[in-house]
């Protein structure tokens, strides 16, 4: 209601006018628009939410009480300035911070998202969670930002801690994966030194047996022989004599036959072609096993002596399974060389056995490898570089081919295997004989196993001819100096000087040669050092063979390509 007191010209009042309107719609609109503040602010209240509002044009902002406690304020405390903001975001995340808020300029037609840390007044950091939208007028011009603020730290640093986890987990995976293979390289390293104990120990036995035992069984044959003279005309002395002479035959007899079984002197003497068809022989007159050989008379092998007598030590296991579970008396013995590998196969049309059950027992224990041998004859091929392949089905027989990559013969192949630098055992190649088209690779780690495990891998390609071996980095920089390779090989953890400073003095002083390194660990911390140290890229020790003889390839090409380009 609204009333007027008309007066006359005396100032006399004399009529009274007024208009009434209806006020309870606008009323009830007041009351629900205050009613959905106190909702809306009560929500904010509960969810600890913070609204903002950003005024471009007079450079103030207002927060709303929730915002100012988010930011660890008093109630009032935020005067309203773009200083004031700034200095309480932390210095790391200011430009994360200034571009959230930049987008959502840029782009008024979509709310920007961004997460940042504070540093409240009392020191303690906090997470925020950012959502702004810009409002402009007729023209585009931007007037206002608004937005909301929330406390994520909880959340954050839930995520950080699970982040930090799948770390630690990711790295205790990783360390277990190296022990795992650093063990695997171990036992096939002490699998293989156990064979060669056990064939030196045999050699040991069958030397003591032939220079000693055997000599005195042949003077105790010469005596009875003549004690025999002596005694002639006397019965009973040569009775006598002639069942010792008999015994020390069968004694002889038997030394010889366990010095052949201990170490066969054709073996040690002739080669193992020639040991083949011996062992043939054999097993016809010791287990009436027929045994057809099929190995060309001329294959060209010289194997070092360690390669030799387990390769022969398997072909005799493999040759006695089947004397004793193939049930036909027979076999077939096939040597075979092809590129780059030794392939000898021992086949024969028995019973079999299903593989795949042989597999699955296998799983659950050694019962079926150990029933057969082959477990040992697997590990011992592996600890050579090679390996076993055997295909068998219930009654269609079984081939068990015994696989070896060949590698080219050093000055002395039957010394044992040592850490030493391949200096002290082969002379630098001819510069003269090498084709210009075979890459000359230097093999560095400090492992003696794994050096000539890639030996083999390598030397199967025609292309790739390893020139020599270092088990250091000192070692690495002396041979690369003196054979000058088109590659090196590079291990990164080894004693005297590892394998990222020895790239880098080797580039140094021959700049145009390539180094690809190899590690267990080859994360991007290790893979960075050794780039800038001048390698040309790092791989896994784990890596396929074709993915090293790629990498191999690709950066010779690249410098090749690269002193094109120079000229």
């Amino acid at each position: 209601v609204k009333k007027l007191l008309l007066h006359d010209e005396h100032g006399r009042p004399y009529a009274l006018s007024g208009i009434a309107l209806d006020i309870t719609h606008g009323l009830r609109l007041e009351a629900a628009i205050l009613a959905s503040e106190a909702r809306l602010r009560l929500a904010q209240s509960v969810a600890n939410i913070g609204v903002f509002d950003w005024d471009f044009l007079a450079q103030q902002g207002v927060w709303s009480p929730e915002l100012e406690q988010i930011w660890g304020l008093p109630i009032g405390g935020y005067d309203g300035t773009a200083e004031a903001w700034r200095r309480l975001v932390h210095p790391e995340d200011l430009a994360t911070a200034l571009a959230g808020s930049q987008r959502s300029v840029q782009d008024p037609t979509t709310a920007s998202e961004f997460e940042y840390r504070i540093i409240r007044p009392d020191g303690t950091v906090r997470w925020i969670y950012a959502k702004a939208k810009t409002l402009c007028d007729a023209n585009g011009r931007a007037i206002r930002m608004v937005g909301v603020n929330l406390d994520i730290t909880a959340r954050k640093e839930a995520q950080l801690g699970l982040e930090r986890f799948t770390q630690e987990l990711e790295a205790l995976v990783e360390d277990r994966t190296r022990d795992l293979v650093q063990s695997q390289e171990r036992l096939r390293a002490l699998t293989r030194e156990l064979n060669l104990a056990e064939q030196r120990e045999r050699k040991r036995l069958a030397t003591e047996l032939h220079d000693h035992l055997q000599q005195l069984l042949v003077v105790g044959k010469l005596t009875i022989g003549q004690g025999k003279q002596s005694a002639r005309g006397v019965p009973a002395c040569e009775a006598v004599l002639k069942n010792v002479d008999e015994i020390l035959s069968d004694a002889l007899t038997y030394s010889r036959t366990l010095v052949a079984e201990l170490c066969p002197p054709v073996l040690r003497d002739h080669g193992l072609t020639a040991s083949l068809t011996w062992l043939a022989e054999y097993m016809n007159t010791k287990h009436g096993h027929t045994v057809t050989v099929c190995v060309p008379e001329d294959q060209g092998l010289d194997l070092p002596e360690d390669q030799r007598v387990l390769l022969f030590q398997s072909v005799r296991e493999l040759l006695i399974n089947s004397a004793k579970y193939a049930g036909t008396g027979q076999a077939t013995l096939t040597m075979e060389r092809r590129v780059g590998q030794l392939r000898i196969t021992v086949k024969d049309e028995g019973k079999g056995f299903d593989m795949t059950v042989a597999a699955a027992a296998e799983a659950l224990s050694d019962e079926m490898s150990s029933k057969f041998g082959l477990y040992s004859i697997q590990e011992r091929m592996r600890a050579l570089g090679g390996s076993l392949e055997i295909h068998s089905a219930p009654d269609q027989g079984t081939s068990a081919s015994l696989v070896l990559p060949l590698t080219e013969r050093v000055a002395d192949q039957g010394a044992p295997i040592s850490d030493a630098p391949l200096t002290d055992r082969r002379s630098p190649p001819d510069p003269v004989s090498v084709d210009p088209f075979t890459i000359r690779v230097l093999l560095v780690d400090d492992h003696a196993m794994i050096r000539q495990g890639l030996r083999t891998m390598l030397e199967t390609y025609q292309d790739i001819h390893v020139i020599g071996e270092a088990a250091n980095g000192e070692e690495a920089i002396m041979l690369a100096h003196t054979l000058h390779p088109d590659v090196v090989l590079m291990d990164i953890n080894m004693p005297k000087l590892n394998g990222i400073e020895a790239t880098a003095m080797i580039k140094g002083d021959l700049p145009h040669m390539v180094i690809v390194g190899l590690s267990v660990n080859a994360d991007r911390g290790h893979r960075d050092a050794m780039i800038q140290a001048g390698a040309a890229t790092l791989l896994t020790k784990e890596a396929p063979v074709e993915e090293l003889y790629h990498a191999i390839h690709t950066a010779v090409n690249a410098r090749f390509n690269r002193k094109s380009a120079m000229r």
